[in-house]
């Protein structure tokens, strides 16, 4: 959902929150005292330590440098879009803020782990055109996704929550507010379209580097990182109830600094479905 305001003036992620939260569902208790350990594949270790309904102690260990051992206790949201299937939210500090979404499927046993680091003011300052130059992402949020296995070693056999390609081609309209509303047109395997049909940013769009996830049938995670506005957003799209549940992550203002994690929801409405001639040779097969 990339934003603009008055005077085609792209807003800050701390100016979103109004008209986006009011279609949200509630978190649940169900986490409060329970213990999860993921092990992911690269090796590292995540210990979710649920100290009550709203602290958790999260804690990374392993043997990946980039992911140096420390814990830390925080507040957290979490969701529960289908039975035994978990969304928790948080965000942790360590040197750096960093954004932490988690994909709990308790059935399978299996977990996906989704981390965001704002950029430095240097490199928000690096121009687009410089960036499109030397071939670096246009988007300068530092964005994971891993795999992990719940309270069991990752081993070849495990399970994870697959890319895929189903909804490419859909352009899909979701309401977040009687005031705010948005339309996504899913293009390809790597980019999307967002345009504002209601709010603050009427008529306005861009396109932005995103992801898909299938966390079940006809549920599906949408992760997409913006590139004017560092934002992360993360949400659990629901295509049999045909609802949205997630979050949004950037600076509060223009600068580096205090950041903003707001959860969103929203209704969504199926508008149309793009095929193309040779869909096969341009988009391969579902999981890609």
């Amino acid at each position: 959902m990339g934003r603009e305001g008055h005077k085609n003036r792209f807003i800050s992620e701390g100016e979103v929150p109004m008209g986006m939260s009011d279609n949200i569902i509630s978190t649940v208790n169900y986490l409060a005292h329970k213990k999860f350990c993921l092990f992911e594949e690269n090796g590292n270790v995540v210990d979710l330590d649920f100290l009550g309904p709203e602290a958790l102690r999260y804690t990374e260990s392993g043997s990946v440098d980039k992911h140096a051992p420390f814990s830390v206790v925080c507040g957290y949201r979490a969701y529960s879009p289908r039975e035994h299937i978990y969304f928790l939210d948080l965000v942790v500090s360590h040197g750096s803020t960093k954004s932490v979404s988690v994909i709990l499927d308790t059935v399978d046993s299996i977990a996906t782990i989704i981390t965001a680091v704002l950029p430095t003011a240097e490199k928000m300052s690096i121009p687009l055109i410089d960036r499109a130059k030397y071939n670096l992402p246009l988007t300068a949020v530092n964005l994971e996704i891993r795999h992990a296995k719940i309270n069991a070693p990752f081993s070849p056999a495990t399970k994870r929550h697959m890319e895929t390609s189903d909804l490419i081609g859909k352009r899909i309209l979701f309401s977040y507010s009687a005031s705010g509303s948005y339309e996504h047109i899913y293009l390809n395997r790597d980019f999307y379209c967002w345009h504002c049909i209601e709010g603050s940013a009427k008529g306005l769009s861009d396109t932005d580097r995103c992801y898909y996830l299938k966390i079940a049938e006809y549920l599906y995670c949408f992760i997409w990182i913006e590139k004017i506005i560092p934002t992360l957003g993360v949400v659990l799209e629901d295509l049999d109830v045909m609802r949205t549940y997630g979050k949004l992550y950037g600076y509060d203002s223009y600068e580096t600094g205090e950041v903003s994690n707001f959860a969103i929801g929203s209704y969504a409405a199926f508008l149309n479905q793009t095929e193309y001639p040779e869909s096969k040779s341009i988009f391969g097969t579902n999981a890609f």
